[in-house]
């Protein structure tokens, strides 16, 4: 498993790198944009098993309306790797955010999809059959994905994100990520 300061740390970088490159192009511009960064537990299911395990997120934000923005992100749900099995889980969304905001901060609902690459190897597992000594999955699919989160306000641009979402998709396949972030508004 990798440790937690690791993957935060590249999290961080990639997220500031591209909120720099989009904030660059469009200094001049009135944009309501925001760029966040989320790490969190994930509990994935598919047809063979199911795992939980560290998720991370990072995206890209615009406001169009005053109560809608539309959100464009890459998410690794999983990345788990142990003695009988390995599972990765992972690929870009996009969606879209109803918000009602306080002067505390923006509670908001969230809607779209998901392209997931799942990647999944077990070893002498029961699901595999009882002759089978390893078994896999490996596919990209679309995936639904619903979620509702406050981003609470700890400055004039920076706000803290708590965040559940729910992805699923075909082949049994379902996820449920709960998440806490840093997101930046420019």
């Amino acid at each position: 498993m990798r440790s937690f300061s690791k993957i935060f740390a590249k999290l961080f970088i990639g997220s500031a790198a591209i909120a720099g490159a989009f904030c660059s192009g469009l200094v001049s511009a009135n944009v309501n944009g925001y760029a966040v960064a989320n790490i969190g537990y994930g509990n994935v299911d598919t047809q063979i098993d199911s795992e939980a395990d560290v998720s991370y997120s990072a995206a890209l934000g615009y406001r169009f309306h005053r109560q809608w923005y539309v959100e464009g992100g890459y998410i690794s749900l999983i990345d788990a790797d142990t003695d009988e099995q390995s599972l990765s889980s992972k690929g870009p969304y996009l969606a879209l955010l109803g918000k009602a905001s306080s002067p505390k901060g923006e509670l908001y609902y969230k809607l779209g999809v998901a392209s997931v690459d799942i990647e999944q190897v077990s070893i002498n597992s029961s699901a595999c059959g009882a002759e089978a000594l390893a078994c896999g999955y490996d596919d990209t699919i679309v995936a639904g994905l619903a979620g509702i989160g406050f981003d609470y306000y700890v400055g004039m641009k920076s706000m803290v994100r708590f965040e559940y979402t729910y992805f699923g998709g075909k082949d049994d396949f379902s996820a449920h990520i709960v998440n806490l972030g840093f997101r930046y508004n420019f």
